[in-house]
């Protein structure tokens, strides 16, 4: 994936991250989910089974946005830094 790109996702992540509808809908879940496998029947572990799954699939997907936006964040940075490197060349050979 390409700087750019990693920028690119990096900023889409940030807009679904904080997007209060998203959050609500993401808290409502995980909520749901976790109260549904709490009051399950301890018999029941085919069903606990799949709450369980879906509560991780749903950290999943969180820790993915996140990790996207760590990473565009550091493109970011890198691109700052292979500018002030470009500047500095430019300037040292007079190409101002």
């Amino acid at each position: 994936m390409t700087t750019a790109q990693e920028i690119y996702n990096a900023d889409r992540a940030k807009e679904v991250l904080e997007n209060e509808a998203f959050h609500q809908a993401f808290h409502d879940i995980k909520q749901e989910l976790t109260e549904q496998w709490k009051t399950s029947p301890a018999r029941d572990l085919d069903g606990r089974e799949k709450l369980f799954l879906m509560l991780k699939m749903l950290e999943k997907v969180e820790i993915c946005l996140k990790a996207s936006l760590d990473s565009g964040t550091l493109a970011k940075e890198k691109l700052k830094y292979e500018q002030s490197l470009l500047d500095r060349a430019k300037a040292s050979i007079g190409w101002e």
